[in-house]
């Protein structure tokens, strides 16, 4: 890296970059294409086939069959000769009652089987069978029970798109008519019909300043965050991979321009392609709307339906200016990975997938603007714009700070790693021989090193996730004793989690001792490690409440977990313990601690083994909540890992605050003196800590914390050893030195 990368980014040099690139992809055919010819026309053409299907595509009225009229009682009578009675015309509709006798088809066959042929052939939608032996329930034997009674059958076809319509039209009639029987049931006993009604509700619905927004506020973000993604992608590919196949990329990068002068030039392009791709089709999309929307009589008087309001697509709009430098950012560094356009799209398509959960999320059932989904990337910022666009600005002002705080911080991310990427000359211009799978295969074995890859630590990481994810599926039902809580809790820790690491360890690299960081650290570290666990754990059962407060569990789930709770406190506590305790913490500080973090931290990758190994270990549990917190303590633990080198001060601090975990709710039972100063129990079973000693403990634990800080990491040195000479590793005659280190 060169001295001047240090300096910071120069306006000007920053506005040539973004007019070099501005006007190298405005000269593309593909690109102006993609941005301005396609919305414009693609919308008004879909609009056109709409209104021209909608001219032959008129829904038909459904026809009803009723075979059986002769046995339909005579007051209330349902039919009238060959047509429905008047008093139910206007329950029925625009559909069509057409009435046959029992008798005349019983001659021809069996009637069931002949309504049956009647909607297989389509005569009609639905059929009703009114057998010989029908009978109203009018009375009552003398045992209480209902007389015999021989109910209506309705036939239709399942496959039949029509049938639910017909059957729908035929509930409505059958369902006045017999309010119609009963109401004659009542008079001919000399009670008033009015109790089958004592009161009538009338549905009112307030009028808001949103009014017709309510449907464009979930559709509008998105279709605007689809092609914001969709305008950054292929910019950014053909920007960063399409220069490296036409040979222009080395150049740029050779001339006096900083590298992240480089960077945000190029942001700034893909941005702007990102943010005109989707305000060009966002405006077509509600031009197009608004005269489909005139032609068909929609919209106009009704406040609920119609074309997106002017309000609405200003809203949108400060919330795309943020989003599109952030999907720009992400795709700019993407892109800095592939050697192709190709490549890029391949490289592309899994962080678009990635990125449509976060879009989809605003547009379900329930979902609100709070304190939990503010705090989502992407989805927050929607949500915040839809409550905008209904008139909630009380809680969209109070929301904004958390909003804005995450969605800037995202942005500050994905542009530090996107300058970082074109920083790294092995990821700008490796990865070009041709991949064999026998080749590849040997060199695992043939070059192994000390401690993994990062490469083999991300791997790691995606087996272990993918593993328990279908290890949860297959758990059919809570275990309902001692045994069957150990082998559920023994079979993801110890197959699912510590096995693959070992596995991997074994086959891919050469010291065991080095891979799992399992160095001594200083003696007085081991005493403070466990210090620091007890200290911290009122802060971590603390956060755990305001996270649930947060993303509060639902009622099925609390159901679901309470027998296993039951199980828990009714356990010994040493199998408790041990279980709950000390298995999680060896596995999984082991593999996350041990081998993903030696393989992140290589090449200076401090932060980087930190972060990603807390959002890992976060992944790996089955709760949001668990997670949430699991990944703040894994990011302490990271930390702890970094400047101790060991992963023993982790598999303490783990051990310690997992038991402290299980067996908090039964310290007050032990009668231990001063536990009922620091200890409370709810009257629901639930322990939480006396605020005077979570204030008091937190203090503590920074001391424990400063102490570790005082330590010398010895991961920076490990690290920068193996990089610095990696082909000693592959030396056979060294290979005896170093199984001597397992």
């Amino acid at each position: 890296m060169r001295g001047s990368e240090h300096n910071r980014p120069r306006p000007r040099t920053v506005a040539m970059i973004y007019l070099r690139e501005m006007r190298d992809q405005l000269r593309d055919r593909r690109t102006i294409f993609t941005i301005v010819v396609l919305p414009m026309v693609l919308y008004p053409l879909v609009g056109t086939l709409l209104l021209q299907i909608a001219q032959f595509t008129q829904q038909h009225a459904p026809r009803i069959g009723v075979v059986g009229v002769e046995h339909l009682p005579a007051r209330p009578a349902l039919a009238d000769g060959e047509t429905l009675a008047e008093a139910y015309e206007a329950t029925q509709g625009n559909a069509t009652f057409e009435f046959h006798q029992w008798q005349q088809l019983a001659r021809d066959g069996d009637v069931p089987s002949i309504a049956q042929a009647f909607v297989n052939r389509e005569d009609y939608d639905a059929v009703l069978l009114v057998p010989p032996e029908f009978s109203l329930r009018q009375n009552q034997a003398r045992d209480g029970t209902p007389a015999g009674i021989h109910g209506l059958r309705i036939v239709v076809n399942p496959r039949s798109d029509a049938a639910g319509i017909a059957s729908d039209r035929l509930y409505s009639v059958l369902g006045q008519w017999r309010d119609d029987i009963v109401g004659d049931s009542l008079d001919d006993r000399g009670i008033d019909r009015a109790v089958l009604q004592p009161f009538e509700v009338e549905k009112t619905a307030t009028k808001t300043a949103g009014g017709r927004s309510m449907l464009w506020s979930k559709l509008l973000p998105f279709v605007m965050l689809i092609w914001a993604m969709t305008g950054a992608f292929y910019p950014a590919i053909d920007l960063v991979a399409g220069e490296k196949e036409r040979g222009t990329l080395e150049t740029l990068l050779c001339s006096p321009a900083l590298r992240s002068e480089i960077v945000w030039g190029k942001l700034g392009a893909v941005t702007t392609f990102s943010t005109l791709t989707a305000l060009l089709n966002v405006f077509s999309m509600m031009v197009t709307s608004t005269f489909i929307f005139r032609q068909m009589g929609l919209g106009i008087g009704d406040a609920s339906f119609g074309p997106p309001p002017v309000t609405a697509m200003l809203w949108l709009l400060l919330a795309l200016l943020p989003l599109s430098a952030l999907f720009s950012a992400l795709a700019l560094a993407v892109a800095a990975m592939a050697r192709s356009s190709k490549e890029g799209q391949y490289y592309l398509m899994p962080l678009m997938m990635l990125s449509l959960p976060l879009v989809l999320l605003p547009m379900m059932p329930g979902m609100g603007l709070n304190v939990g989904t503010a705090l989502i990337p992407v989805s927050g910022m929607f949500l915040l714009v839809r409550a905008l666009v209904e008139a909630q600005y009380v809680a969209a002002l109070m929301h904004f700070p958390m909003v804005a705080g995450v969605t800037f911080g995202c942005l500050w991310l994905a542009t530090r790693w996107a300058q970082r990427q074109f920083e790294d000359e092995a990821v700008l211009f490796g990865g070009g021989e041709q991949w064999e799978l026998r080749s590849w295969m040997r060199h695992l074995w043939r070059d192994r090193q000390a401690v993994p890859t990062p490469v083999q630590a991300f791997a790691c990481g995606a087996i272990i996730l993918v593993g328990l994810f279908f290890g949860k599926l297959m758990v059919s039902e809570m275990p309902s004793g001692l045994g069957a809580l150990t082998r559920l809790i023994l079979t993801p820790q110890i197959g699912l989690i510590l096995a693959p690491a070992l596995l991997m360890a074994i086959i891919l690299t050469t010291s065991l001792r080095q891979t799992f960081r399992f160095r001594m650290p200083p003696l007085a570290s081991l005493p403070v490690a466990v210090l620091l666990g007890v200290s911290l754990h009122p802060s971590y059962v603390t956060l755990g409440h305001w996270i649930s407060d947060i993303y509060p569990i639902s009622e099925q789930t609390q159901a679901a977990l309470k027998p296993m709770s039951e199980m828990i406190a009714s356990a010994p506590l040493w199998n408790v313990v041990l279980l709950l305790a000390l298995v999680p913490a060896v596995c999984e500080e082991l593999a996350f601690r041990g081998f993903m973090f030696s393989g992140l931290v290589r090449g200076g990758g401090r932060m980087r083994a930190v972060v990603v190994t807390a959002v890992l270990f976060g992944a790996s549990h089955g709760l949001l909540q668990q997670s949430l917190a699991a990944t703040v303590m894994g990011l302490m633990l990271g930390w702890v890992a970094l400047r101790s080198g060991s992963v023993i001060p982790c598999l303490l601090i783990h051990f310690t605050n997992n038991a402290l975990s299980v067996s908090m709710a039964r310290i007050p039972q032990m009668n231990l003196p001063g536990s009922d100063l620091l200890i409370t129990v709810a009257a629901d079973g639930s322990a939480s800590y006396q605020p005077m000693w979570v204030l008091m403990a937190s203090g503590l634990a920074f001391a424990c914390l400063t102490y570790f800080y005082t330590l010398q990491s010895t991961a920076d040195e490990d690290a920068a050893e193996l990089e610095v000479q990696p082909n000693r590793l592959a030396d056979p005659g060294l290979q005896p030195v170093l199984s001597g280190q397992l």
